[in-house]
């Protein structure tokens, strides 16, 4: 079963990040990584505002 939800985590390979305005961010991790403390333009360019999402409240 662990090695089942590794390869999940592997395939998804996506990551929340809420930045300092408090809007939270689904970005992929490949490109989040390559990225040293990213701005909150960088976030919106790369990821998926969350933050409206219904399932957030």
């Amino acid at each position: 079963m662990t090695d089942d939800l590794n390869e999940f985590k592997k395939e998804v390979g996506v990551k929340w990040v809420k930045a300092d305005s408090g809007t939270s961010y689904l970005c992929p991790v490949a490109s989040y990584e390559r990225l040293d403390n990213p701005s909150e333009e960088q976030l919106k360019t790369i990821c998926v505002d969350e933050s409206q999402n219904p399932q957030n409240d």
